[in-house]
């Protein structure tokens, strides 16, 4: 009975959070996301938890080129161990403004090298973007701005 009950909850909470969700704003009028409307430098904060570290947060810029190129740094918070991190990799954006990235991480410590794939969304006209990172033990969201304006 209880689980039936958090089950219903749940469903209800899932429901809720779709029709409440920002909706992605196609960039550039009503023409849809694409490679070059989606290109350019954004500053981003990520916050959550990596599975057998504990809490993590970090803040850099990553650039997407208008080629599916994309690269960036950050300082990073491993349970309060500090690292400088680099990472370059590809990614895929679709008119609907949704997408996703794929990067190698190298770190100033190596036991954090990694492969991170990230799925998000870009709104506002392009010029802001929200994601989750889709690799295994993690539990990590991102919320990103343009750091220039964009013509």
């Amino acid at each position: 009975m209880k689980l039936s009950i958090r089950l219903v909850g749940l469903a209800v909470i899932a429901i809720a959070a779709v029709f409440n969700a920002p909706r992605a704003v196609q960039a550039r009028g009503d023409h849809g996301c694409s490679y070059r409307t989606v290109s350019g430098a954004f500053g981003y904060v990520i916050t959550g938890t990596r599975l057998g570290i504990g809490p993590v947060a970090s803040q850099g810029v990553l650039t997407f080129a208008e080629d599916g190129t994309v690269e960036g740094s950050q300082t990073a918070s491993f349970n309060g161990t500090i690292a400088t991190e680099s990472y370059t990799g590809t990614y895929v954006v679709d008119e609907s403004c949704s997408g996703s990235f794929t990067v190698v991480v190298t770190s100033s410590i190596p036991a954090f090298n990694r492969t991170s794939t990230v799925n998000l969304v870009w709104e506002d006209d392009a010029r802001a973007a929200h994601a989750i990172f889709a690799s295994p033990q993690t539990v990590l969201t991102a919320d990103a701005r343009r750091v220039f304006g964009h013509d």
